[in-house]
């Protein structure tokens, strides 16, 4: 039975419960794990408590839903562990990243708007149309501005938020929920570009970058 404690929400503990089983090997690689109704009656928690906590841990690639027969755990002890070990600096590192770029990118779109070219402008929603990666937008963002030092910049930042060397979880931004929302996020801010509206521009880009803060805020809370 689950031992209820302060602080973290239920979901966030039921998430805990079953990683540590993984790590303690009572569930294992390729394991079917126990149906929503048995995980209800093992930790005692309501069955919508156990669906958010299976919808997160799917998302973050711990386990596979399959309809009609459950869900499978795709990692073993010791990549889950190896998670949990490494997090910490990453996090840490990630967050200043982020915080700068908060302060720094909205800045950047806004002085865009104003004087970059139109061909300038084109190429940014040319790589959203792309579709490539978060990386990719922002990248190009940058670069429009065509200051070299801005450019080094970015990249530094970018690797301070690459993930560690050994990774098992989805990270955030790869995940389909939130995927969705960042590529609207991208053509508001692409959108607003091209209107040549800085101050729209700013205001997108600094929602963005908090969104992304948050989300991976949520991520370490509950999986480093």
């Amino acid at each position: 039975m689950l031992q209820v404690k302060e602080g973290p929400k239920l979901y966030e503990q039921v998430v805990d419960w079953i990683k540590n089983r993984i790590i303690q090997g009572i569930y294992q690689k390729g394991n079917l794990l126990p149906s929503e109704k048995e995980l209800t009656e093992l930790t005692g928690v309501s069955r919508i408590t156990v669906r958010e906590a299976l919808r997160l841990l799917n998302e973050a690639g711990v386990i596979e839903t399959r309809k009609g027969k459950g869900s499978y755990v795709m990692v073993d002890a010791g990549e889950l562990q190896c998670e949990t070990d490494t997090g910490e600096n990453y996090k840490e590192m990630f967050l200043h990243s982020t915080d700068a770029r908060i302060l720094m990118e909205p800045a950047v779109v806004r002085e865009l708007a104003v004087s970059a070219s139109d061909q300038a402008l084109r190429q940014i929603a040319e790589t959203l149309e792309k579709k490539g990666s978060d990386e990719d937008f922002h990248y190009a963002v940058v670069k429009a501005l065509g200051n070299p030092i801005l450019v080094q910049w970015y990249e530094q930042l970018y690797n301070m938020e690459a993930a560690p060397a050994i990774v098992t979880l989805v990270p955030p931004v790869s995940q389909k929920r939130v995927a969705a929302r960042i590529t609207q996020q991208h053509q508001d801010i692409c959108r607003a570009l091209l209107a040549r509206d800085g101050e729209f521009a700013y205001f997108y880009m600094k929602e963005h970058l908090k969104y992304i803060r948050s989300i991976y805020q949520e991520h370490f809370k509950v999986f480093y």
